[in-house]
C-alpha cells in the first residue's frame, strides 16, 4: 500500500504557498480527555490588578508555547500574549482549536479554573482571539526557552524557524516555500501543537496550522522525535496577516503587543 496524501493537504499547501490565501482549519489539536468544570466566563474584568489575588496557586503563567483547553478538552498551544491597544490582556491559538465563546484553561493549571473566553475565531485564517482575566492569568514572554519580543513578516524559503508546542517543544526546521500569508516548514510538529508560535530569535514570524499530509490508520506522518527529521511538513500562517486581520475588525486583540 503506497503513501496515501489527501487532497486536502495538498490544496491547503497551494493555496497558503502559492497563491497568498489561507489555510483551511486543520485537525490537528489534540482532543483531549478533559471533564468540563462549573466555572464561567460571564464576569471577565478586564482591568483587574494580578497582585490583588491571595492564593498564588490559582494564578496560572501562560506565554506563547503553553498549553492551553479549550472547552471540555480539546487541546492547543497558546501562540503568544499581550495586551491589546484598549488594554486588555488578550492571547491568540489556531481558529480550529475553537469557536467565538469557548472558556479556556490552563493545561498545568487546573486548579486556576476558567482563565479566559475565545472572542473571535476566524476559519479562513485559522487564528483564534482570547481575552484572558489578568485575575487570574500571569503573562510570560519566555516559556521553555523560547522568548517573544516582537514580530516579524513571514520568512523567505531556505530560512531557519524554530518553534515552541505543548505537545513537541521546542524545535527548529528548514522553511521550504512561504507566501505574505502563510509558509510551510519542517520543524516537528504533532496533536496538540496547533497555535505553537513560530519564530525568527525572538521575533514571531507564525503560527502552526495544519500538517500538509494528514496521518492515516497505515502511516503516521507527524513528528514523533524532534532529532528524526522524517515527518511530514506543516503549514504556519504569517502573524502579520492575523494582526492585520484583527486590527481590521477593531474588536478585541486590534493593537496587539506582546508582554
Amino acid at each position: 500500500m503506497g503513501m496515501q496524501v489527501s487532497p486536502h493537504w495538498i490544496a491547503t499547501a497551494a493555496v497558503v504557498v502559492a497563491c497568498g490565501l489561507a489555510a483551511a482549519p486543520a485537525a490537528h489539536a489534540d482532543p483531549g480527555d478533559a471533564t468540563e468544570s462549573g466555572n464561567t466566563v460571564a464576569d471577565l474584568d478586564p482591568v483587574a490588578d494580578v497582585s490583588t489575588v491571595a492564593d498564588v496557586d490559582t494564578v496560572a503563567a501562560l506565554g506563547g508555547g503553553s498549553g492551553i483547553v479549550l472547552g471540555r478538552s480539546t487541546k492547543c498551544s497558546l501562540t503568544t500574549i499581550g495586551y491589546d491597544a484598549a488594554g486588555r490582556l488578550v492571547g491568540f491559538t489556531a481558529g480550529h482549536c475553537a469557536e467565538a465563546g469557548t472558556p479556556v484553561r490552563g493545561e498545568q493549571f487546573p486548579d486556576a479554573g476558567v482563565l479566559g473566553v475565545v472572542r473571535d475565531s476566524d476559519a479562513q485564517l485559522d487564528y483564534a482571539v482570547i481575552e484572558f482575566d489578568p485575575s487570574v492569568v500571569t503573562p510570560l514572554r519566555t516559556v521553555n526557552g523560547s522568548t517573544i519580543a516582537g514580530f516579524a513578516p513571514a520568512p523567505p524559503a531556505w530560512s531557519i524557524v524554530c518553534q515552541n508546542g505543548r505537545t513537541s517543544g521546542h524545535a527548529c526546521g528548514v522553511v521550504w516555500a512561504s507566501s505574505p500569508v502563510g509558509f510551510m516548514e519542517q520543524a516537528c510538529s504533532s496533536y496538540g501543537d496547533s497555535g505553537a508560535p513560530v519564530t525568527i530569535g525572538d521575533q514571531l514570524v507564525g503560527l502552526i496550522s495544519a500538517p500538509l499530509f494528514s496521518d492515516t490508520k497505515a502511516y503516521r506522518f507527524s513528528c514523533t522525535d524532534p532529532g528524526n527529521p522524517i515527518h511530514t511538513p506543516v503549514i504556519a500562517i504569517a502573524f502579520d496577516t492575523v494582526r492585520a486581520a484583527v486590527d481590521a475588525g477593531k474588536g478585541v486583540g486590534s493593537g496587539f503587543q506582546p508582554i
